[in-house]
């Protein structure tokens, strides 16, 4: 009989492609895998309803909008009176997790419910941390739980000081009772771990945002344009798309510049309209679509601020990990991680400076040279199989038959 694992997550498959990924490689390697996600009442669900069709496993969703009311309402309720008593008391692990997320309240009280046996739980998204421990408390089983976020580190609007304490809690005294944790960036990593006691500090290792190479192919461009893509799962404000759009409307006869995810229609109307002269916006694609997509560009932008908040400095996003497979050339803002991550890999293209001017002047470099950029397009896409997911899944089998005294 094969292992059982189950999947966990605040969100669902398709705003969170790095579970995507670890299920469906879980299902290839023979195990019988069970997803618990949430049905977010947006352009996602659709996505997710066609991406499970083709994947063997059991999907159960939980609604985290309106419908059903009661259930909504009542976790509702519950969240706020959480936070109101928060204050008197702060060292309840359950009181900081149901004040941090409603989901967490909705998803423990589907795990109390269940009552199938796993040999195995594997969490993403904060919000999980909390039901994965004492779902594996109550059974007997192991968890591993991955950092994709330093959540510490995030932008948080409301009840910022006492959510950032909620969060290094919640991290702080569960983390050390995973079996094992990964993180999605070294500095992700780094930091996290710095959370932790070095007596508390379990297996960890970093699993990098990257994809298989077969959702890739390598296409030449001898379009007149210089064609630029940015994707992300919403197109809105503080993305540092404001910072990057500018400069490229100086280059807009050389220049197409294309945007794929959700449009937020303010955006659009405040910002983005008055450039839509170069500027091309498509709707958000499931993940093997949009890789395959990319091939038919020449430069890709990660454009991430360090003014954002600290975790975006410190984060490697999936899209560097996927330009990079596609053979672009990557034009990545000054982060913290992506500076690193382009120093070890000068091949796949720069870091810039996030200055108006730094930026207009490395953008006419790129067009001054887009002939040998193009050129040098295969040698980038046959560099990057190294950072293929083939190479990081071969990591976490080792993790999960350690985990499952598992012996080859």
């Amino acid at each position: 009989m094969s292992k059982k694992l189950l999947f966990l997550s605040s969100t669902n498959l398709s705003s969170n492609p790095r579970l995507l990924k670890e299920l469906k490689f879980a299902v290839k390697q023979g195990y019988n895998v069970d997803f618990v996600g949430f049905k977010l009442g947006n352009w996602s669900d659709k996505i997710d309803d066609e991406t499970i069709k083709n994947i063997n496993a059991n999907f159960h969703y939980i609604s985290i909008t309106r419908k059903p009311f009661i259930k909504w309402f009542v976790s509702s309720i519950n969240r706020k009176l959480t936070q109101k008593i928060y204050p008197y008391f702060k060292n309840k692990i359950k009181i900081n997790a149901y004040a941090h997320s409603k989901s967490s309240i909705l998803l423990n009280k589907y795990l109390k419910s269940n009552t199938k046996k796993y040999d195995l739980v594997i969490a993403h998204t904060l919000a999980t941390l909390y039901p994965a421990y004492m779902f594996a408390q109550k059974t007997n089983t192991k968890f591993i739980f991955d950092i994709e976020d330093y959540h510490v580190g995030e932008v948080i609007s409301h009840d910022s000081e006492n959510e950032k304490e909620r969060r290094k809690f919640l991290m702080k005294n569960i983390l050390p009772k995973a079996s094992f944790i990964s993180y999605a960036s070294p500095l992700i990593g780094e930091h996290s771990l710095k959370l932790l006691t070095k007596n508390n500090i379990k297996n960890h290792s970093l699993i990098n945002n990257c994809f298989s190479q077969t959702e890739f192919q390598f296409k030449e461009n001898n379009s007149k344009k210089i064609k630029i893509i940015w994707f992300s799962q919403n197109i809105c404000k503080g993305r540092g798309l404001e910072l990057i759009i500018p400069v490229l409307e100086e280059f807009k006869n050389m220049v197409e510049v294309n945007l794929i995810g959700n449009l937020y229609q303010g955006f659009y109307e405040t910002f983005l309209n008055q450039y839509s002269d170069m500027i091309n916006i498509i709707a958000p694609l499931p993940q093997k679509e949009l890789n395959l997509k990319l091939s038919e560009f020449d430069i890709g932008l990660a454009i991430e601020l360090n003014s954002a908040d600290f975790n975006r400095q410190i984060c490697l996003t999936n899209k560097i990990f996927a330009y990079a497979q596609s053979g672009l050339y990557v034009l990545a803002t000054d982060t913290k991680a992506q500076e690193q991550f382009l120093q070890e890999h000068s091949q796949l293209g720069i870091s810039v400076k996030q200055d108006y001017e730094f930026i207009k002047k490395e953008m006419g470099s790129i067009i001054k040279n887009i002939l040998e950029i193009r050129k040098k397009k295969k040698e980038r896409f046959n560099y990057a199989q190294k950072l293929s997911w083939e190479t990081e899944s071969e990591k976490l089998n080792k993790i999960w038959n350690y985990e499952l005294g598992i012996t080859n």
